[in-house]
């Protein structure tokens, strides 16, 4: 296995490399610089220092010509000067012609000390001349030599710094490829959308990062693969599974999305259009192509704005079925509506059936209310007449009470044939069901209040919008409340909770009473139930909780008992939300 460099390693190796080129070019401009200022320095000070020279042994010369001038020195004693002068530019010579001219000058002093004269004195002093003259040659001369040196200088330094950068540039771009190359040919191999499930081809790593990265991507990408292969191997057993539910149930389903069109379909809502799934899947529910009467009918009765339950009729077989159309909101996470489901039920046995019921109910309640009008009507006039005994009395005043029992057995009869779901007549009307419960309970607090109970509401601060025929609906929470003070006594506590949910709104009545027999709670939303009922007394024939059921249901809600566990009952009414 090829041990790689890691990526810190290399980057540090090539930024040491830029720290020593950078380094070298520094030390290479300090000592050009430093060479280039000090060496003529020294050499120019030499020059001055000759010049110097020449100047004080013009100075002695003048004190030996003119003694009469200089009288702070005598004359051996501008000699001794002249000669130590000439001694110190001996030893400070810089230039090849001032040896020569110091050779000369030795020998113009000694001619001039023999003889004094104006043709020597001329002579030394030329000599001294051609000393300064040197030696200002010189200086000048090295003056132009160092400024040329000093540019020589600063143009190599300037060229070898060109260099160096053009070299880190490219030392820099070199890391950057080893680095970016191997990322970008991964980001190009993931933009093609490689197959799942296939090996993944990456790029050769250039670093030990990079190849720990890869090893990890590639692991990630066998796995996403697996992954995927069990989700479509899924996905596959579902929708063979919802193709089953759709052939078998009964009902009609069709699932619309947030364009309108077919996403599914059952095989029951196809035999009611009469078309076939090619003909329908896919395809925008609203112009399918064909005239058939009942898709014009499904067409107009399974609608966006469908609350509660709808009926249609359709023709079948030759014979006309009326269907109860159910609509269903499909929601995002977001709360964003995607689509819609549509669920159509054959009822047409079901009418019938309360059809015969409702006419039987009417036939025994006739039948039962004539001769116990009758028969109340002669207790009364028995019970009016004067000398009737103690035993007779009571006779009399028990067949009153029974044919009253009997009445309100007939009443009832005609209530449960006209609060049927089937019998309802809906007056709609989207409303915010946290304002209307609020005004619905004012009531019921004085009622409350009277008794020695609590009512509690807790309800959110926003709206919660819901479609709901607000006579029928005031009759539900009327029913469910007051069982619910009813049952309890001084100092109990009833709590009316209001809550949302995904699709529905949570209308919730609790109370701490003696709660439902366990015996009854079966069959406590059933007619003449014996438990709880509203307008009569517990342990009598009722029908309060059996037609909030119808109501609740006819509003395409749902009604449920629990079990309160602090003691009492929960009721529990579900609204579909309004759209």
């Amino acid at each position: 296995m090829i041990v790689l460099p890691t990526m810190h390693k290399r980057i540090r190796r090539s930024f040491l490399r830029l720290v020593l080129l950078f380094g070298a070019l520094g030390v290479l401009m300090v000592t050009g610089i430093t060479i280039a200022g000090r060496v003529p320095s020294e050499l120019i000070r030499m020059n001055y220092d000759s010049i110097a020279y020449a100047q004080e042994m013009v100075r002695a010369m003048n004190g030996i010509r003119f003694p009469e001038l200089y009288r702070d020195t005598d004359t051996l004693g501008w000699e001794k000067r002249f000669a130590d002068t000439l001694e110190q530019a001996s030893g400070n010579i810089t230039e090849e012609a001032e040896r020569k001219v110091i050779t000369d000058l030795q020998a113009s002093w000694d001619v001039y000390r023999q003889t004094p004269d104006d043709a020597n004195y001329r002579g030394l002093h030329a000599r001294i001349d051609a000393l300064v003259q040197v030696n200002e040659r010189g200086m000048f001369l090295r003056l132009s030599k160092n400024a040329r040196f000093r540019d020589i200088m600063m143009a190599v330094t300037a060229a070898a710094f060109l260099l160096g950068t053009f070299w880190a540039f490219l030392l820099a771009d070199s890391v950057a490829e080893r680095l970016a190359h191997p990322l970008r040919r991964v980001a190009e191999l993931f933009r093609d959308r490689p197959q799942l499930g296939r090996k993944l081809h990456l790029p050769d790593p250039q670093t030990l990062e990079v190849r720990l990265l890869f090893d990890e991507l590639s692991r990630l990408w066998d796995r996403l693969g697996e992954l995927d292969e069990l989700n479509v191997h899924k996905l596959v057993v579902e929708k063979r599974k919802l193709e089953v539910i759709l052939e078998s149930v009964e009902d009609g389903v069709l699932v619309l999305s947030a364009a309108g069109d077919v996403m599914l379909v059952s095989h029951r809502m196809l035999s009611l259009l009469g078309l076939a799934k090619d003909d329908v899947q896919g395809k925008p529910w609203r112009d399918l192509s064909t005239s058939a009467p009942n898709y014009m009918a499904l067409r107009d009765g399974l609608r966006d704005d469908m609350q509660g339950k709808q009926e249609i009729t359709l023709r079948v077989g030759g014979e006309e079925r009326i269907y109860a159309g159910r609509r269903r909101s499909l929601l995002s996470g977001k709360g964003a509506v995607t689509g819609q489901v549509f669920l159509l039920s054959d009822v047409t046995e079901k009418r019938r059936r309360d059809g015969l019921r409702s006419e039987m109910m009417d036939w025994i309640s006739h039948e039962l209310k004539t001769p116990m009008q009758s028969l109340g009507l002669a207790a009364d006039l028995m019970a009016r007449r004067p000398g009737l005994d103690e035993e007779m009395s009571m006779l009399v005043e028990t067949v009153g009470q029974d044919a009253a029992r009997l009445r309100t057995v007939a009443r009832q009869f005609m209530e449960i044939a006209r609060m049927s779901p089937s019998a309802l007549q809906l007056v709609p009307d989207t409303v915010d069901l946290v304002e209307r419960v609020r005004e619905w309970l004012i009531p019921f607090q004085l009622v409350a209040r009277e008794s020695g109970e609590r009512l509690l509401l807790s309800m959110p601060e926003t709206d919660i919008p819901v479609t709901i025929d607000t006579e029928r609906f005031a009759w539900v929470l009327s029913n469910l409340v007051s069982n619910a003070l009813r049952v309890g006594s001084v100092g109990s506590t009833v709590r009316i909770v209001i809550t949302q949910e995904e699709y529905d709104a949570v209308l919730r009545v609790e109370d701490d009473g003696p709660g439902i027999p366990p015996e009854l709670e079966a069959r406590l939303f059933e007619p003449f139930s014996h438990g709880r009922t509203a307008g009569t007394r517990e342990g009598l024939v009722g029908l309060g909780l059996a037609i909030t059921r119808d109501i609740v249901e006819a509003h395409g809600g749902v009604i449920r008992y629990a079990r309160n566990p602090g003691g009492g009952a929960i009721f529990t009414v579900l609204l579909p939300l309004a759209k």
